[in-house]
């Protein structure tokens, strides 16, 4: 799937969810009078602030045997514009934040038993952001609930240093440069009221970054000769922020008269905060592109099941308007979801052993949520966003001859971030005094990602060359999908259910 399609694809679904919210004020409109439900709060005006998050995400330089996360915390401030008919909000905001986004990974291939060295260090750092996005939801009272989207440029730094020996020879190389990227970006968010002119906010942004070739330059170190250097590197990146943030609003745009935010229906108002717990089960397929050291041709390259046992915790926020309610939703799951496979390879005069196997460590649910109030306590949604995952992955093999004495083996592991995109489906029940009940299935679809291994390669082939050294393999574009099954607990900090006043 492009990035760029499906990050508007994502916001699409978030703005466009809320097609169903008209027919809901419609539905709630008074017939012989206006209503006389008056907001306790318009969110209609200008505002200033200022934020403060960390940020995260994959870098990888193409070719150049580096795949690591950059992470790091950022602050800065925001202004923005907002406009309320009814319950519905839209707005432009602009924000510039300083970062300190940055990773590195060191590679050593070879060892001096081996007589060949070679190592690498590739470092990169974002170091600034800004973003102008378009931000649309619905209000609630205090609560208002918003998805956004926009464009984000980033000014990077990107370094190398480098260095080898064999065969008599040595050198080295040192190289940097600076760059700005424009990258589509996505997300979600709520924030609160708290009186007067003052409001907290939390949002998740995600940005993709893109590919580009970036030139580093530099210089390189030869037999006692230093000269000018130059390096091509193509870097893919992503990044996932978390901000929490407070604005003060100037207020200024005239509340229209002519509509009135629309009441929750008569029942259980999901309006609020809460937080909860949930378990449950995932499963899916792994597929690695590279086969890595085959010694045959192969009709089917390594992909095996994914599954295991998920538990974790969720944070979110719900707007509701008549029967209508718009929320965004925060998971971190801890899971013991893995797999693996085995190949066996034959050549003639060699005989050749692959393992694979991967684990997720933890995953990561950013989404929105829309959904329908039926009756007084349930509630049924869809819900869409992204995944995030950290997972280790190992390969090994092991060459031998066939006949004579003689081999090849090596072990090497690596961990990456992957993301994906994610869309479930769910239903909740309220129980009253607070607590709800949940279940939802979701399906994650993880975008390509490249990754690099690094680890032990062992040779014994006598009278041509024993020991061990390090070893890196580049593995490109695993892909995976994800199923996951889950059931859960939440705490609403408005008491549920609450019966609604009957309007007029």
């Amino acid at each position: 799937m492009n990035i760029r399609k499906s990050g508007l694809w994502i916001t699409a679904t978030a703005l466009g969810a809320m097609i169903p919210f008209a027919t809901a004020l419609a539905a709630d409109m008074p017939v012989k009078a206006a209503p006389i439900v008056a907001a306790a709060y318009d969110w209609s005006g200008v505002y200033l602030g200022v934020h403060a998050g960390y940020g995260g995400g994959m870098k990888d330089w193409d070719a150049r045997n580096a795949d690591f996360v950059a992470r790091g915390f950022l602050a800065g401030g925001q202004v923005g514009i907002n406009k309320q008919i009814s319950s519905f909000v839209f707005g432009l905001e602009l924000d510039g934040s300083w970062a300190d986004i940055s990773g590195s990974q060191f590679v050593s291939v070879g060892s001096a038993a081996l007589g060949i060295t070679s190592s690498q260090t590739a470092r990169s750092k974002i170091d600034g952001l800004v973003t102008i996005a378009g931000r649309a939801g619905l209000a609630a009272d205090r609560w208002f609930v918003f998805a956004k989207g926009g464009i984000t440029v980033a000014h990077e730094r990107h370094s190398m240093d480098a260095s080898a020996t064999g065969f008599g020879q040595a050198g080295t190389a040192t190289a940097g440069g600076n760059e700005i990227r424009y990258a589509p970006m996505v997300g979600f968010g709520a924030e609160y009221a708290l009186g007067g002119n003052w409001s907290v906010k939390g949002e998740y942004n995600y940005i993709h970054l893109d590919t580009t070739t970036t030139t580093l330059r530099g210089t390189a170190t030869q037999a006692g000769l230093t000269a000018p250097f130059r390096a091509d590197a193509q870097i893919e990146e992503a990044i996932h922020v978390v901000k929490v943030g407070v604005n003060y609003r100037f207020g200024g745009v005239a509340k229209d008269p002519s509509y009135a935010p629309v009441p929750a229906a008569p029942g259980t108002n999901w309006s609020g905060a809460y937080i909860g717990a949930q378990a449950g089960y995932g499963f899916g397929r792994k597929q690695w592109p590279d086969l890595g050291q085959a010694v045959a041709p192969v009709t089917n390259l390594p992909q095996y099941d994914m599954k295991g046992w998920l538990a974790g915790g969720t944070v979110g926020v719900n707007a509701q308007a008549g029967r209508f309610v718009f929320g965004v939703e925060g998971e971190l799951l801890g899971t013991d979801i893995k797999g693996s496979q085995t190949i066996a390879l034959a050549a003639p005069g060699v005989t050749q052993t692959l393992n694979y196997d991967s684990k997720i460590d933890w995953l990561a649910l950013a989404t929105a949520r829309a959904g329908f109030v039926v009756g007084d306590r349930l509630m049924f949604y869809g819900k869409g966003g992204l995944a995030i995952a950290q997972e280790k992955h190992n390969f090994s093999f092991a060459s031998v001859a066939v006949p004579g004495p003689g081999g090849i083996g090596a072990n090497v592991s690596a961990k990456a971030v992957h993301t994906g995109v994610v869309v479930g489906a769910g239903g909740e029940y309220a129980l009253g005094n607070n607590w709800s009940i949940k279940a939802e299935y979701d399906y994650i679809k993880m975008f390509a990602q490249q990754v690099t291994a690094t680890g032990t390669v062992n040779f014994n082939i006598p009278g041509v060359l024993v020991g061990t050294g390090g070893g890196a393999f580049q593995g490109s574009k695993l892909t995976q999908d994800l199923h996951l099954v889950k059931i859960g607990v939440n705490y609403h900090f408005s008491p549920l259910p609450t019966v609604v006043t009957a309007r007029y």
